[in-house]
């Protein structure tokens, strides 16, 4: 037998499917890729494409709230469009190990790996532009793009917390004090204080200008897994082993209030989230549920299924219109929130 026509798809074809009248076939690829074919001459028309494997993290830019960005396991970085979910930019990244953590913005993407570099893409076509080698000796696992842009805050498996200047890609500032994974960070507005959490079980707030720490919290039980800054400043939220959502004011050395996220005490967060209007706080994890809660009382609001493995993180788009999730299943879903 001899090929009369062939094609030459993004991966290898992982799956088939036939039209009734047989003049088309849908293949879809183990890259993520989904095409529809004519049978008569092969001509293809990509449909879609997706990730490959669980989706780690999503980052919305600063004040844009039609695209988000999104990490993977796959090693693959896509900028999506979040009008009609089509994908802008597709970023492939090798011999980098497993991603870890995501900043976005209209004009850079910037990127932390098990490899210890971080590395930047150009937004808009994906082209590479610079890395930062060995910013960390156990791989980069937390990072935070300062407000102004000029800076970037790190952490690393080995429990530092690293200041890098954004033009020169220098080392200004080194904090040791975690013993432990750095597993989120969050800046204040001001870009001088900021929030780090670690597996250590203890978040600590620095002094950026004088590298030194003005405060230090222990959770009771188990690591924190996430952090979140509310918008006025004033409270800071963690999740994590201990399985409660936790409200902190920095002033207090307890918990100004803290909640279990499941009656069974089953469901471990995993990330967290708020609002920019600060009226709401979102919760995913190990549970597979996306659960919004308010912010003033703390009270579940919903409990939103969809994802079919854990939730590794979300964000609320600027304008508080979306909530996007993404997990260990390889899925990304987006949530409307115009009735909230």
């Amino acid at each position: 037998m001899n090929d009369t026509c062939q094609v030459q798809l993004s991966g290898p074809v992982a799956s088939l499917s036939f039209s009734p009248d047989k003049v088309e076939v849908i293949a879809g690829t183990s890259t993520g890729f989904v095409y529809r074919l004519r049978m008569d001459n092969l001509q293809s028309l990509l449909v879609c494409e997706n990730h490959a494997a669980a989706v780690k993290r999503i980052s919305f830019a600063p004040d844009a709230s039609d695209r988000f960005a999104t990490l993977s396991s796959d090693c693959t970085i896509r900028v999506w469009d979040s009008s009609d979910y089509s994908v802008l930019t597709t970023v492939t990244v090798r011999d980098a190990g497993e991603p870890n953590c995501l900043a976005y913005t209209l004009d850079f993407i910037i990127t932390g790996w098990e490899d210890g570099r971080v590395r930047a893409h150009e937004s808009d076509s994906g082209q590479f532009l610079w890395l930062i080698d060995q910013a960390h000796r156990a791989g980069v696992s937390a990072l935070c793009l300062s407000n102004n842009e000029r800076y970037i805050m790190t952490g690393g498996g080995e429990g530092d917390v690293r200041i890098w200047e954004m033009r020169s890609r220098e080392l200004v500032s080194h904090l040791k004090e975690h013993t432990l994974p750095v597993t989120s960070l969050a800046l204040y507005g001001d870009d001088i204080h900021a929030l780090s959490c670690s597996r250590d079980r203890a978040f600590l707030c620095w002094d950026l200008r004088n590298e030194r720490r003005l405060t230090s919290h222990v959770q009771r039980m188990g690591g924190i897994n996430g952090i979140a800054l509310s918008q006025d400043q004033t409270m800071v939220i963690t999740v994590g082993q201990e399985k409660r959502l936790t409200c902190w004011d920095l002033r207090d050395h307890n918990p100004v209030k803290v909640t279990n996220l499941s009656s069974d005490m089953s469901d471990e967060a995993l990330t967290v989230a708020i609002s920019s209007s600060g009226k709401f706080v979102a919760t995913g994890g190990t549970a597979q549920l996306l659960k919004l809660w308010d912010y003033a009382t703390m009270e579940l609001i919903a409990s939103c299924e969809g994802h079919s493995g854990a939730i590794n993180d979300l964000k609320f788009s600027p304008d508080d219109k979306q909530l996007v999730s993404v997990g260990a299943d390889g899925i990304i879903l987006v949530w409307n929130l115009y009735d909230v």
